[in-house]
């Protein structure tokens, strides 16, 4: 009977380091995109929930008959918080039927934290707060005197031109994601989400105009 007297052969350490030395490269290289595609899509996420939002207040308003309002804050949401147009949280709220009523929880439809968990900021130079009528179009009518939602805060309907071409615009970003999206409130009610990245074309129908 022969017997292989060689010893069985394993990796050398150098194999084992050129090995790990592979690996490595390909980590430091598909990491950066998992996180880049991460943060677009919690962007994505966060901007949709925005966009509900106001089809929230929006419906809202038919459905009671009565103005309900979308307000962006930098504050906890809630019914008494400050609206601001760069903020990270947002809420709805149903308007008051009179001036003489006193706003509390119970006008408070939703509150969102959504946008500040994924560190997303969201901007506006038009207004913090836009406020939808029975009919689901937007209006500059509030009837509330609460300092938290001021009268005068509410975006102007199509803006100084007064068409619906000129919609109310939230800016929504994620450093240090490459993607913005915008998301558009016309005075006729129309309310869409799109991609500032794109402009908006039969090949780009998720473009912003």
């Amino acid at each position: 009977m022969l017997i292989d007297a060689r010893p069985a052969r394993g990796f050398s350490l150098i194999e084992l380091l050129v090995v790990l030395t592979l690996i490595g490269v390909l980590l430091g290289l598909g990491v950066p995109a998992v996180t880049s595609w991460t943060g677009d899509a919690h962007l994505r996420s966060v901007a949709e929930s925005f966009t509900n939002g106001l089809r929230l207040a929006q419906a809202t308003a038919v459905a009671r008959n009565h103005v309900t309002v979308f307000a962006v804050t930098g504050a906890t949401p809630a019914y008494n918080a400050v609206p601001a147009a760069n903020g990270t949280n947002w809420m709805v709220l149903v308007d008051p039927l009179s001036s003489s009523e006193t706003m509390d929880s119970t006008y408070l439809i939703q509150s969102s934290t959504e946008a500040r968990q994924h560190n997303v900021s969201v901007n506006s130079n038009t207004s913090s707060m836009v406020c939808f009528n029975s009919f689901g179009q937007q209006t500059s009518n509030l009837t509330t005197t609460q300092t938290s939602l001021p009268a005068s805060s509410c975006a102007t309907p199509g803006g100084s031109s007064g068409v619906d071409t000129a919609p109310t615009t939230f800016v929504l970003s994620r450093p240090p994601s490459s993607r913005v999206y915008h998301v558009l409130v016309y005075p006729g009610g129309r309310v869409r989400m799109c991609d500032a990245t794109k402009t908006l074309s039969t090949t780009n129908p998720d473009g912003c105009p």
